[in-house]
C-alpha cells in the first residue's frame, strides 16, 4: 500500500513548518525499524514535509511516522499529529504528481520543487530505502512532470519561483535589474535562490540582512555583501529593491527603514509565508510591493492547469497499472522458472546421452516452443492484472500449480500488494 504522510505551506506557517522539519534527515532510519514499512522517500523542504511509504497497513503507517517526527523534531506527538494528514494508494499518487509539476508551490509551475523530489527521491534510493512500488510511484511521476514542463505554459523557459518573482520587480524597476542595488533579507533557501538568480542576472550589488546573525556566513558563501547588526535604516535607503524572504514573522521592514531614503520609489519583493513588512508599509506611495498573491496570479491559468493534470492524471493511471502488474509478477515468475528448470533437465539429459552438438539444437527447438506456450499466459496475466482482476489469476495459477506466491513472496521478505486499487482515504 502505497501511504502519504504530509504537511506543507498550503496550509500550515513557515514556522510551523520549520519545527516539524527539524531533524527530517532522520526520520527514514527510525522508520526503517517499523516492521509494516517496507520502504521510505522523506522530502523536506522549507515549504513542504512529506514522507512517501511502502507500508502493509494504513493506520499504523500513519501512526509510526508521526512518531518519528515527533521524536525527530522534539514537538509533543499530539501536536505533530494536528498539523499532518496522511492519504493513501491514487490520492497518495496524484498529490505527489502534482507536487513534483509544481502546481502545489507557492508560484505554480515552478521547477525548483522537482529538483527536490529528485534529490529526495535518490537520495533513498541510494540508502536502500525504497521499493519496487516506490520506484515505480518517483520514475513515472517524474517522466509526467517533465512532459508538464515541456508541453504546458506552467514550465515556460525552466520557470523558478525566484525567476518569476525577478521578473515581475524587473517590470516595475526604474532601471535595470542588473544595476540595481538589492537587499535580500533572510538567508534560507529562497534567499539563496534569489540570490544566484540576481547573480545570472548581472546585479553587482546584493546585500544581505539576518535578525538571527547569519548574514556574515551567507554573504562569504555567495560572494556578497552583509549588513551588519543594526545598519538595516542604511541598507534600505541605499536600496532599489529590497528582496523579503526571511520569514520570522517579524515586521523587520518597518516604516522608520525609510526615513533616510530620496524620492525613489523602493520595489519590495514580499516573498516570506509570514510576511517580513510592517502593516504600515501597504498602501505607501513610495513603497511598490509585489507579494506571492500577485505572482500566483501572474501566471493562474486554469486552462494550463487543466492540461497539467491531464498529463498527470495519466501518469497516476500508469503507476496504478504497474503497480497491479507487479502483482501477478511473482506468478509469472514462478511459471517461468518452473519451465526453465524443466527444459534445462531435459537438455543436461540429451547432453549426457548424445553430446554438446546435439543438445545446443534440442535446446533451441525447446526454447522456441517455451517461448510460445508462456506467451499467452503471459499477456494474459498482465490484462487481467491492469483491468482490476489479478485476484482471479493468482486464484486460478494457486488451484493450477498448487503454489501460493504471496505466501512465498512474503516469506522471502518481499511483501506483495494483493489489493485492487482502494477507495483513497485521507487521515487527520
Amino acid at each position: 500500500m502505497l501511504v502519504a504522510v504530509r504537511a506543507s505551506h498550503e496550509h500550515l506557517d513557515l514556522g510551523v513548518l520549520d519545527a516539524l522539519s527539524r531533524g527530517a534527515d532522520q526520520i527514514d532510519d527510525l522508520l526503517a525499524h517499523v516492521d509494516c514499512i517496507h520502504g521510505t522517500v522523506v522530502i523536506a523542504t522549507c515549504n513542504r514535509l512529506e514522507i512517501y511509504l511502502d507500508a502493509e497497513r494504513f493506520h499504523d503507517a500513519v501512526a509510526a511516522t508521526v512518531d518519528a517526527i515527533a521524536q525527530c523534531s522534539g514537538m509533543e506527538r499530539d501536536e505533530v499529529a494536528s498539523h499532518v494528514d496522511a492519504l493513501m494508494d491514487s490520492e497518495a499518487a496524484a498529490h505527489l504528481y502534482e507536487v513534483m509539476a509544481g502546481l502545489r508551490s507557492r508560484v505554480v509551475g515552478e521547477s525548483e520543487i522537482a529538483g527536490q523530489v529528485r534529490t529526495a527521491f535518490s537520495s533513498a534510493l541510494a540508502a536502500g530505502r525504497t521499493t519496487a512500488m516506490l520506484n515505480d510511484l518517483f520514475q513515472i511521476g517524474q517522466r509526467h512532470a517533465k512532459q508538464v514542463a515541456s508541453t504546458t505554459g506552467l514550465g515556460a523557459v525552466g520557470r523558478t519561483g525566484g525567476a518569476v518573482a525577478l521578473d515581475r520587480a524587473a517590470d516595475v524597476l526604474d532601471l535595470g535589474i542588473a544595476d540595481a542595488a538589492v537587499l535580500v533579507i533572510g538567508t534560507g533557501s529562497y534567499a539563496r535562490v534569489i540570490t544566484a538568480d540576481l547573480r545570472r542576472r548581472g546585479t553587482r550589488d546584493i546585500r544581505v540582512h539576518s535578525g538571527t546573525g547569519r548574514a556574515e556566513a551567507f554573504a562569504s558563501s555567495h560572494r556578497v555583501q552583509a549588513v551588519p547588526t543594526g545598519m538595516l535604516p542604511e541598507a534600505v535607503a541605499h536600496a532599489d529593491l529590497v528582496v523579503a524572504a526571511s520569514g520570522q514573522g517579524d515586521a523587520v521592514l518597518r516604516p522608520e527603514h525609510l526615513a533616510g531614503r530620496d524620492s525613489r520609489a523602493l520595489v519590495v519583493l514580499d516573498l516570506a509565508l509570514r510576511s517580513d513588512l510592517h502593516p504600515d508599509l501597504r498602501g505607501r506611495e513610495d513603497v511598490r510591493i509585489i507579494s506571492l498573491a500577485d505572482l500566483a496570479h501572474d501566471i493562474d491559468d486554469d486552462g494550463q492547469k487543466q492540461q497539467a493534470r491531464a498529463i498527470l492524471d495519466e501518469g497516476v493511471r500508469s503507476f496504478i497499472a504497474r503497480r497491479r502488474i507487479r502483482s501477478v509478477d511473482p506468478a509469472i515468475s514462478y511459471l517461468r522458472g518452473s519451465v526453465s528448470g524443466a527444459l534445462d533437465d531435459e537438455v543436461g539429459r540429451i547432453r549426457s546421452r548424445f553430446g554438446d552438438e546435439v543438445a545446443a539444437e534440442f535446446e533451441r527447438g525447446l526454447t522456441r516452443i517455451a517461448a510460445k506456450v508462456l506467451h499467452p499466459p503471459t499477456v494474459r496475466a498482465r490484462e487481467l492484472a491492469v483491468n482490476g482482476r489479478a485476484e482471479q489469476y493468482v486464484a486460478a495459477f494457486h488451484t493450477l500449480f498448487g503454489v501460493d506466491v504471496r505466501a512465498s513472496q512474503k516469506a522471502a521478505g518481499h511483501p506483495a500488494d494483493d489489493r485492487t486499487e482502494a477507495s483513497p482515504k485521507e487521515h487527520r
